[in-house]
């Protein structure tokens, strides 16, 4: 293991458990390494906002913000796990798709969970794994209801890669889009990922009545889906996992 990063877990978990926050000097002392290493790492730290100077005494440093919105990203996200589960894992066996959750992370959509239903034919993107907005049903749903400024902050930093004869390439072509799944409520990626699959996505919001995630069905494409219905069967999976989440719109 890398020796700097596991100095560095050990100086966040001690540090994590003092309330009073630890000097550089204790920190030197209870690790036993030299004080110019461990103000190396702390500094470092104190870079990433990892850690920060206590309020009440300077030369102490307690956790600092970054691990504090890393830990609420962590209960969030998995707390919306488990409430997608509970709804979405059965609407993926009804029509034998993949189930899938997405966050979005800067200009792209990061797969947080994935579900194979019964009979489904592919198994496409691993948990962890992150694509691109423009051509993903669950990247579209997060772009399309996020706020308008956002919108066009992320919209404006992405590049377009065409993938198939069907895939989004402009900016222009992206905002319509984005307006189209807004009066549709649901989005897809109709063969324009890969030419042979077919995405539906909904977004997902919480209490604070902002998009905080989407879900996606996706499975081959078949010129006999019946589109309205998957469309309309997840927009009522969303709607639930939504209103479990807190949001009252």
């Amino acid at each position: 293991m890398n020796r700097t990063l596991v100095r560095s877990y050990n100086i966040l978990q001690m540090i994590s458990e003092s309330s009073e926050g630890i000097s550089l000097k204790n920190i030197a002392e209870s690790m036993n390494i030299p004080k110019s290493s461990a103000f190396d790492i702390v500094q470092t730290l104190v870079s990433l906002h990892l850690l920060e100077p206590s309020r009440h005494n300077e030369k102490k440093y307690v956790l600092g913000s970054k691990m504090y919105s890393l830990g609420v990203k962590y209960i969030t996200n998995s707390n919306l796990v488990e409430v997608c589960q509970t709804f979405l894992d059965s609407l993926a066996d009804k029509y034998h798709r993949n189930a899938f959750v997405g966050v979005l992370e800067d200009d792209k959509v990061v797969y947080i969970y994935k579900y194979v239903g019964s009979g489904a034919k592919l198994a496409t993107c691993n948990v962890g794994s992150n694509a691109e907005l423009y051509y993903t049903a669950l990247g579209k749903s997060l772009l399309a209801f996020s706020e308008p400024s956002k919108r066009e902050k992320i919209i404006n930093m992405i590049h377009f890669e065409k993938r198939t004869e069907r895939t989004i390439v402009s900016k222009e072509m992206l905002a319509k889009e984005c307006e189209i799944v807004q009066r549709r409520g649901y989005s897809m990626d109709d063969r324009e990922y890969e030419a042979h699959m077919l995405c539906f996505g909904c977004p997902i919001f919480d209490y604070t009545n902002q998009v905080v995630a989407a879900i996606s069905l996706s499975d081959l494409y078949s010129p006999d889906v019946e589109r309205d219905a998957i469309g309309h069967d997840l927009m009522e999976v969303a709607a639930k996992i939504s209103r479990r989440l807190g949001y009252t719109r």
